[in-house]
């Protein structure tokens, strides 16, 4: 699955406004958490069309957080993949 990238004609929409530095910011923002752990639930998700907390965490969080760990050493992500599912925004 490709990374979520802006498109192309973004930049051309707001020509008298430089946002080319906010565009290349967010231009890869890498996996998302049901890629890169291979969540189970990313099919039933999909079609639903909701978000679990570990989805919504990665998107104000980045990339940082597929990674990060508890006191436990647990991978804090992993842990709410798949739970408290709500509608996308």
């Amino acid at each position: 699955m490709p990374h979520l990238r802006v498109d192309d004609a973004y930049y051309e929409r707001i020509p008298s406004t430089d946002l080319g530095k906010f565009a290349d910011a967010i231009n890869d923002v890498g996996p998302s958490p049901c890629v890169f752990h291979s969540c189970d639930k990313y099919d039933h998700c999909k079609e639903k069309e909701v978000e679990c907390f570990a989805f919504r965490a990665w998107v104000n969080n980045g990339e940082k957080y597929l990674t990060a760990k508890n006191a436990k050493g647990e991978i804090k992500c992993l842990k709410k993949m798949g739970s408290y599912l709500e509608p996308l925004k």
